[in-house]
């Protein structure tokens, strides 16, 4: 019984400083005043990393080398004016920052850490070492700033600030789907499908084990995602979890082989065997809107209610 839930950091309030980094792909010159003023205009204050002032950039697909993308989130998680902590965008490169991280400072220092996709490694290891929640939430570039909808802002404040527990909510005109029946509680876990299973064998590789999962991804053909949850099932990480929720797999298709085949189709065909509830069309990934899911909280799922929950004690 893996029960240990993790602290949740303090609610954001109006006037924070809110932390704004760069670990993964760089910030463009035109992005970044577009991103101070979007912050500044929600009423927060705002505060910089290195790799976002000084726009670092390597061939334009990393913030800048892998210890100064990891300094700049240990810098954040340090300062005791900074209230909260976004990423900018995802992209490639978390990996290499992982060895870099202090974790002794981030556990020492809570606070509201947000982002998805490449960011999947930072909740990783920041759940499994630093005992702290974070966010699979929105990026300032990836959607604040490509026209940020009621849907996913609302889940945004109302899971940052959660009191006892909140509810995720269902997207009437694209609901969820039941792929297995049934009811479970556990830790919430996961994040993008490729970064979890690149992350075998690491460090920081997710711990599973009676936790709920929660996978989602993009721009990955079928066969490739089929051999992804192999691999995760082979490295033991399906074997004892307590159900399973399956986001947004935005522009994922078998256009290459069959295009008849579709994503829906191939998530039940893959997963009708389970033992567990599983959950799909889960809002929450590379897609609009996008519902924020508070990692190392307990979630409960309800398939008979198509209810999906987390709350912050059993």
């Amino acid at each position: 019984m893996n029960e240990h839930v993790l602290r949740f950091p303090k609610a954001v309030k109006p006037g924070a400083a809110i932390g704004v980094v760069a670990p993964s792909f760089p910030v463009r010159p035109d992005e970044k005043p577009r991103l101070i003023d979007y912050l500044i205009q929600a009423g927060y204050q705002v505060k910089l990393g290195k790799t976002v002032e000084e726009l670092l950039n390597f061939h334009s697909y990393l913030a800048g080398d892998a210890r100064t993308r990891a300094e700049d989130v240990n810098r954040m998680f340090a300062d005791p004016e900074v209230d909260a902590i976004i990423c900018a965008r995802g992209g490639y490169g978390s990996s290499h920052t992982m060895e870099y991280l202090d974790l002794d400072v981030i556990r020492e220092n809570p606070k509201v850490f947000i982002g998805f996709s490449d960011i999947t490694n930072f909740h990783s290891i920041i759940n499994k070492y630093c005992d702290l929640v974070t966010f699979h939430g929105p990026m300032l570039i990836s959607n604040m700033l490509k026209g940020f909808d009621e849907y996913s802002k609302k889940s945004l404040e109302e899971t940052l600030n959660m009191q006892d527990m909140v509810y995720f909510h269902n997207l009437k005109e694209d609901p969820m789907a039941v792929l297995h029946p049934g009811t479970a509680k556990g830790i919430i876990t996961g994040g993008n499908l490729s970064l979890l299973a690149r992350s075998v064998g690491t460090f920081y590789q997710v711990d599973t084990k009676g936790k709920i999962l929660f996978l989602e991804d993009v721009e990955e053909s079928i066969p490739c995602l089929d051999m992804m949850v192999t691999q995760l099932e082979q490295a033991g990480m399906m074997k004892e979890i307590r159900g399973l929720l399956l986001g947004n797999f935005s522009e994922c298709t078998n256009e290459c082989y069959d295009a008849s085949y579709t994503l829906q189709q191939f998530l039940k065909d893959r997963f009708k065997d389970c033992q567990v509830p599983v959950i799909a069309n889960v809002c929450s990934g590379h897609a609009r809107p996008m519902g924020t899911v508070p990692m190392g909280t307990v979630c409960t799922m309800d398939t008979e209610h198509m209810e999906i929950c987390f709350a912050k004690e059993w």
